[in-house]
């Protein structure tokens, strides 16, 4: 296989847009971010009802390592300067097995129907060959993008050579209900010499650590670079008080379970919850029952801070089983979202 720079066209000069729709594009900003913000909170009520993006995700997906907010964002804006579509190209910095390309954007429920998206994902698709054009890597290569399984932005990408690859199931467990009243069936014992307590700021980069080691057969998993990860585990809704490790007999992350809390996604989901991020069990120490124990250490943890509720999202074809680890500790399947991809 040639590297990507072998083998990518790309474009030598990206122009902006041309104006369509009554909107005209421009480079995006930091200066952007409310408005922006704003704008995927108005999509999301009419694409994903039960979803609240945060300005913390923004936030995060701006700070990427890599990321050049000038070259890699656009913005929509209406004859009153109103930010009404928004285009976001994150190429994912760290490439060991393969290098992606990640595609975020909307248009205003409002702007719709009138060649808005058409003309932001052709430019998004023309920036994310940019990027991966330049590498001088012998790796798999793909563009995605991610929304609803029947929403409007993954037929707009079906008719730009866009192909569903991946479906990620969204998993509900409201305490209270069924068997979270008391103890769960099959949660296994800790195993001796293991500890599990609370996650601190210490723990944040030998949880990277662990992270990427858990991941690496999962699909589309890179590992993440220290500075991302910081980012994530330090945002506003990020909460390790909530979140659990397994320590083994040498002091070492062995199993974890990562929490966010947002209230401000409580009333699309109808209450407060606990958004479980990652679980993960390094590999040298699976077949212990170490899942099904950090996540349930955190469950409890989560309920015990007042929270009705716990979420999480799980790849449909994990390979670890986790779905039905989920279902055993009470979790409800509930709609699905899908990864579309197109190679290079």
């Amino acid at each position: 296989m040639a590297t990507l720079r072998e083998r990518i066209t790309a474009p030598a000069h990206l122009e902006f847009p041309v104006p369509v729709g009554g909107l005209t594009f421009r480079a995006g900003s930091r200066d952007d971010l409310a408005a922006v913000h704003a704008l995927a909170v108005a999509a999301a009520a009419v694409d994903d009802p039960h979803a609240r993006p945060s300005t913390a995700d923004f936030e995060r997906t701006l700070s990427t390592e890599g990321l050049d907010v000038a070259r890699d964002t656009l913005v929509g804006v209406d004859a009153d300067g109103h930010v009404q579509a928004y285009g976001i190209v994150i190429d994912v910095p760290s490439r060991v097995t393969a290098a992606r390309a990640v595609l975020d954007g909307t248009v205003h429920p409002g702007f719709r129907g009138r060649g808005i998206g058409r003309r932001v994902l052709a430019w998004q698709v023309g920036r994310a060959r940019q990027r991966l054009a330049v590498l001088d890597v012998d790796l798999p290569a793909t563009i995605e993008v991610g929304a609803p399984q029947g929403a409007g932005a993954l037929r707009l990408a079906a008719r730009s050579g866009f192909e569903p690859t991946r479906n990620w199931i969204d998993m509900q467990l409201v305490f209270g209900e069924g068997e979270r009243e008391g103890d769960v069936p099959d949660v296994p014992a800790l195993p001796d010499g293991h500890v599990v307590r609370a996650a601190t700021p210490d723990d944040i980069e030998p949880l990277r650590h662990a992270k990427n080691d858990s991941f690496r057969d999962h699909w589309g998993s890179q590992p993440m670079v220290a500075s991302d990860w910081h980012g994530f585990l330090t945002a506003s809704k990020s909460r390790l008080d909530l979140s659990r490790v397994v320590l083994d007999a040498d002091g070492a992350i062995v199993a974890f379970a990562i929490v966010e809390v947002d209230p401000d996604g409580f009333a699309a989901r109808g209450r407060s919850y606990g958004y479980v991020h990652w679980v993960g069990v390094v590999r040298a120490a699976r077949g212990r029952g170490l899942a099904p124990l950090v996540l349930d250490a955190s469950l409890r943890a989560i309920r015990a801070d007042g929270l009705s509720a716990a979420v999480l999202h799980v790849d449909a074809e994990n390979p670890s089983g986790a779905g039905r680890i989920y279902e055993r500790l009470g979790f409800v399947a509930g709609e699905v979202h899908v990864t579309a991809s197109t190679p290079l």
